[in-house]
Formats: structure tokens, sequence, C-alpha cells
């Protein structure tokens, strides 16, 4: 009935000065038009809706292949088994159902799997050398992630660029530059001194301001910086 009520807003307002008798056959008029006209143009909605499962039909066993390939034999096997138990109780116990349920289990932070490795690392009275090897990955990861944020910054402010912007990330820049310096410092504790690295690390300054007047499109190439 809620579906009528579009329709009926149409036609109610000339139904307004009728006697109850004449409104209940208006509006019944109507419904009625409005059932038979779905009905004569449900061939064309059905049709087309069956046209879009059918082309669907072959995505979803692609899909569905590729998750089946990558489950593991025995998850499968187990999983057919709980299946096949509920379906055979689900009458007189509607809780086997429950096995449908998705129970995704929740992946573990970063800060999460950095705790746990340096309690692990303490736990096994590890070299001083690897003590905080895990801080240091962190610390690594933490300065990949400042460095694409300062580069969405520069995207996003462009060609034109006010006094205080260009103060704002200059001193991004000196910050990031300080964070890099330490980071490339600490590898020599952990890595020993014969570590693969660049022994100029004036590669690893941040070169963005001077580079601002360009095209901000450039920002997307990848360079040895």
């Amino acid at each position: 009935m809620e579906t009528l009520w579009a329709r009926l807003n149409l036609i109610s307002p000339a139904a307004q000065g009728m006697s109850s008798p004449y409104r209940q056959e208006c509006l019944d008029f109507q419904m009625n038009d409005s059932n038979f006209c779905k009905m004569i143009r449900m061939k064309r909605t059905l049709c087309r809706k069956y046209k879009q499962a059918k082309n669907c039909i072959a995505e979803s066993k692609k899909a569905f292949n590729r998750l089946n390939e990558a489950a593991p034999t025995n998850l499968k096997t187990e999983w057919l088994a709980n299946e096949m138990i509920a379906q055979s109780s689900r009458i007189n116990d509607p809780a086997a159902m429950d096995v449908y349920e998705i129970n995704i289990k929740k992946a573990l932070s970063k800060k999460d799997i950095e705790l746990r490795l340096l309690e692990q690392g303490n736990a096994c009275n590890v070299a001083p050398s690897q003590r905080s090897v895990a801080t240091w990955i962190s610390m690594g990861l933490a300065i990949e992630e400042a460095q694409i944020a300062l580069l969405i910054e520069v995207r996003r402010i462009g060609k034109q660029t006010t006094e205080r912007q260009r103060l704002d990330l200059a001193r991004q820049q000196d910050r990031l530059q300080g964070q890099i310096d330490g980071f490339t410092r600490s590898a020599v504790t952990h890595l020993g001194e014969g570590f693969d690295g660049d022994d100029n690390h004036d590669d690893l300054n941040v070169d963005i301001l001077d580079d601002l007047d360009d095209d901000p499109e450039d920002f997307t190439k990848t360079s040895d910086t």
C-alpha cells in the first residue's frame, strides 16, 4: 500500500471536495489503475532483471572459484560438514544456522605488533644491537607516512602558495629531515658498520620546497630522493 501514496497524492486534492462514497470510488479507481499498470509492465522489468542476473552468474562463478581455490582443503571439508549438520538440524534447532554468520578475526594493529616484538625481545634477553629493532622499524614506517603526507600537502596546495604555507611546509620539511637523519644514524647500531647503505646521506634530503614552482604532476613520479 505504501508504494501507492505517491500516486494518490496527485489525485487527493481533487478528492477533498467529494463526499465519502465518491472519494472512496475515486481512490479505488486510482489504486486499481496503478496495480494494473504494474501488472502489464511487470514483464519488461522481470526480463531486464533476468538479463542482469544471467550476466552476473559468470562473474559470481569466477569469484567463487578464486575463493574456493585459495581456501585450504581441510577447511573446506570442515565447512561442508558444518553445512550438512546445520541444514539437517535447522528445523529443530534454529541456532544451528549460526555457522553461516561471518566470523572475521580482527588483524593486529601496528602498535600491537610493535608491542609484541618488544615484549619478545625483552623476554629473550637479546643483544643490545637488536633490543630496539622493532622501535627502529616503526620509526622508519612513521617517516615514510610523514613523507607521503607532506607530498599530498604539496600537491594539494599547487603552484599558488602563500608565505605562511611555504613557512609551514619548511617547518614540516625540517622536522622530517631531522627524523630521517636520526633514523640513518640508528641504522649503524642495528645493521653494523658494513651495512649496504648510501654513504652520502645528503641524498636523503627532502627537496620539495625548491620544486614548488614546477608542475604538481611531477611529484607523482618516483625519484632517487
